[in-house]
C-alpha cells in the first residue's frame, strides 16, 4: 500500500477542493504528520490501522468534524469504541460514561494511557490533534483508542491497569424523552432530530405538560443532529408570538466549491444513488446537470431559494415565560442550527457550554483512496464561515456560561442549574 500517495493525495485535496481551507490555513500542519508516516514506514509500524488514525490526527489540527478518513471494511476505527468516553480538566482524563466498558464507572481517571499521563501526549506532540485549543472541548477519543493500555485510578482509590477492549459502535438512536419535574417545568431531551414523527410523538406525549407548565428546559447537550425539517414543531413553543421560520435564518445560502474535481465526485455519488432513487431520480439527474455546468468555476455563492420562499410560521402555540436550553460540545449540526435559531426568541436563554461549531461547512464529497480507505470533506460553505464570523473551532456561545467539572460525571450539574435558574424566574 502506497500511504505516501495517499497522504500527498488527501493533502491536496484540502488544499484545493475543502471547502474551509482558505479559514483554515493558519492552522494546516501535513509536515509533522509525513514526518511521522515516514518513520513508521522505515520501521515496519506502518499498516493500515496506523495509517488510518495518523490521517485522523492530521485532519483533527484542522478542527473542523465534517472532515474524517478511515478504512472501508469492518475495521474501521470509526466503527469501534473502547466503551467508555473521557472528558478532560486540569490537565487530568476522567471517564465521562461507560456504556459499554464495564471493568471502569463514571468519576474513574485515567493516570496513564499507554504508560503516559495525558499531558505527555501534549507535549512529545508539540500540535493539537485533540480537535480544539480549549481542554473541556478536546476529543480524546481517537488517542485513547490508540493506547491499548491504560491505568484507571477507580473512585475508591484503588489503581488498575487495563488493556483497552474494542466494542462496536452503537447505531441504534437514543429515545427522544422528558418529564415533569416539580409542578411547572418540563424537561424535554433531544439527543438527536434524525425524525420529524419522533419530534412530534414527543409532543403528543408531552401535550398535558406543554399546556399546564411555564418553564421549558430543552436538553441538546449530546444532540448528534439529524434533519432541520424535525426540529420545527418545537419551535412553535419556543416563541411565544408567530415569526416566519425564514426570519430566523441569517443570510440563507451557501458558497460551494465548484472545481473539477469536486464537480466529478459529486456526480458520482449522486449517480451511485439513482438506481434505488424512485420518484426522485429525476431530481438526481437535474443536480448531475447543474454539477456539469458548473465544474472548475470554483467557490460561487448561491441562495437558499426554496427558504426563501418558504412562508412556513412557528411560534404562538406555547404558554412558557422562560425557556432554558442546555448545550455541550456534543451538540452539533442540526442541534446547533436549532439552538441558534432559539437564540433568537425572547423567552430563551442557552445555559451550558459551546457547541461543537460543525455548521459552517457542509456538503460532504466522499472519494476512496487506494481501494481501503475513504476520505470525506465539505465543499460547501455559510457566508458567515467565509467573512471569519463562523463557529467553527469555538461552537455557539451560551449566554450562561457553567465550566465542566469531574462532579458532573456522577451529577447532573447543569440541570441543577437549570433548575436553580428556573426558580428564580418564578420568583421574579
Amino acid at each position: 500500500m502506497d500511504y505516501e500517495r495517499i497522504f500527498q493525495d488527501v493533502v491536496e485535496d484540502v488544499i484545493s477542493n475543502y471547502a474551509g481551507f482558505a479559514e483554515k490555513k493558519n492552522l494546516h500542519d501535513p509536515g509533522f504528520f509525513h514526518t511521522a508516516l515516514q518513520a513508521a514506514i522505515r520501521g515496519g509500524q506502518a499498516d493500515d490501522r496506523f495509517f488510518a488514525q495518523l490521517m485522523e490526527q492530521y485532519l483533527a489540527v484542522l478542527q473542523d468534524g465534517n472532515l474524517s478518513f478511515g478504512l472501508l471494511d469492518s475495521r474501521n476505527p470509526a466503527g469501534e469504541t473502547v466503551g467508555f468516553a473521557v472528558r478532560s480538566t486540569g490537565g487530568k482524563l476522567y471517564v465521562t460514561r461507560a456504556e459499554q466498558e464495564k471493568r471502569v464507572r463514571p468519576g474513574d481517571q485515567l493516570v496513564t494511557l499507554g504508560q503516559l499521563p495525558p499531558a505527555m501526549y501534549r507535549s512529545r506532540l508539540g500540535r493539537n490533534v485533540l480537535g480544539d485549543d480549549m481542554e473541556e472541548r478536546e476529543n480524546w477519543g481517537p488517542v485513547v483508542k490508540l493506547a491499548q493500555t491504560c491505568l484507571v485510578r477507580h473512585r475508591n482509590g484503588i489503581d488498575e491497569n487495563l488493556t483497552l477492549r474494542s466494542y462496536p459502535a452503537k447505531k441504534k438512536l437514543p429515545a427522544l424523552g422528558g418529564r415533569k419535574i416539580g409542578t411547572d417545568t418540563l424537561y424535554l431531551n433531544l439527543p438527536h432530530f434524525a425524525r420529524r414523527e419522533d419530534v412530534l410523538g414527543l409532543l403528543e406525549r408531552k401535550k398535558k405538560a406543554l399546556g399546564q407548565c411555564s418553564l421549558l428546559i430543552l436538553d441538546l447537550r449530546r444532540c448528534a443532529g439529524g434533519d432541520e425539517e424535525a426540529f420545527v414543531p418545537l419551535l412553535d413553543y419556543v416563541f411565544p408570538e408567530p415569526v416566519l421560520l425564514r426570519s430566523l435564518y441569517e443570510e440563507p445560502g451557501l458558497y460551494t466549491n465548484y472545481t473539477e474535481t469536486n464537480c466529478r465526485r459529486k456526480a458520482q455519488m449522486l449517480a451511485a444513488w439513482l438506481d434505488t432513487a424512485g420518484e426522485a431520480a429525476p431530481v438526481l439527474q437535474s443536480l448531475m446537470r447543474e454539477l456539469e455546468e458548473k465544474a472548475g468555476r470554483g467557490l460561487l455563492w448561491e441562495p437558499d431559494e426554496d427558504l426563501e420562499q418558504d412562508d412556513t410560521m412557528v411560534g404562538g402555540r406555547g404558554l412558557f415565560r422562560k425557556i432554558i436550553l442546555l448545550t455541550d460540545t456534543d451538540c452539533e449540526y442540526a442541534g446547533e442550527t436549532f439552538v441558534s435559531l432559539c437564540r433568537k426568541s425572547p423567552l430563551a436563554m442557552v445555559l451550558g457550554r459551546s457547541t461543537r461549531g460543525s455548521i459552517d461547512y457542509c456538503n460532504p464529497v466522499s472519494v476512496r483512496c487506494g481501494g481501503r480507505f475513504v476520505f470525506t470533506y465539505p465543499m460547501s460553505k455559510t457566508k458567515a464561515a467565509a467573512e471569519g464570523r463562523g463557529v467553527s473551532g469555538r461552537g455557539i456561545l451560551p449566554d450562561v456560561y457553567v465550566p465542566w467539572s469531574e462532579k458532573e460525571c456522577t451529577e447532573d450539574l447543569l440541570l441543577q442549574r437549570a433548575l436553580a435558574e428556573a426558580e428564580k424566574e418564578r420568583g421574579a
